[in-house]
């Protein structure tokens, strides 16, 4: 993984207002201070399964897929993440107890990946600190709920080829890049189904040429 990092220089100010909406500028002084933009590679991981997740991952550019592993070790995807300033960490993140969880869950880049990364601790600190930022993090928190809430909506409500046809619309992008397992445990449709649905579609699109 290569850092990219200048603290406070005016490229990273730029972005981070532009993931992080705040007006009060002491606050915006101290994010910017532990602020780091990180750069994954293509099939690099932010963080696997069992890892504790001690920084908050917001996207700035790239694809991402969120994934569980079963008991029998196969990769299961909840979701593809590529909406920038969306927050690219799992929930169990926020669960302290006696300290952070292990993380449930595994982000892989699909793509290379630009990554604005805070602390968890910092980021806690200033919550306790401060209103206007615990009025950004409930917005986060509110986007992630219905971004979840569209995904079951349609997984449970469309057939297979209108889950596919919903996929493709949604995250193009993704469908180009995306293994077939991959996009298949997503949607909950088999491998060989899937297969045809792509195959359909692609000569769709050369007849469509």
């Amino acid at each position: 993984m290569r850092v990219i990092k200048e603290k406070c220089d005016m490229v990273e100010r730029t972005i981070l207002e532009q993931l992080i909406h705040i007006e009060d500028a002491g606050l915006k002084e101290k994010i910017c201070q532990y602020a780091e933009i990180h750069h994954y590679r293509k099939n690099e991981h932010l963080y696997e399964i069992g890892y504790i997740q001690e920084k908050v991952y917001i996207i700035i550019d790239g694809v991402l897929q969120r994934y569980f592993i079963d008991e029998t070790q196969e990769e299961f995807t909840e979701c593809f993440m590529m909406e920038r300033g969306m927050v690219a960490n799992s929930y169990n993140i926020f669960l302290k107890e006696t300290g952070f969880t292990p993380s449930i869950a595994a982000v892989r880049s699909l793509t290379d990946s630009y990554i604005l990364e805070l602390p968890v601790e910092d980021v806690f600190l200033l919550l306790q600190q401060s209103l206007e930022l615990s009025k950004v993090y409930v917005k986060y928190l509110w986007e992630s709920l219905e971004y979840h809430n569209e995904i079951n909506k349609h997984r449970l409500q469309l057939d297979n080829t209108q889950r596919y046809q919903w996929f493709c619309k949604k995250w193009p992008e993704v469908d180009k890049i995306a293994s077939n397992h991959q996009i298949s445990t997503f949607l909950g449709i088999r491998s060989e189904s899937l297969s045809r649905l792509r195959k359909r579609k692609s000569e769709s699109e050369t007849c469509a040429d």
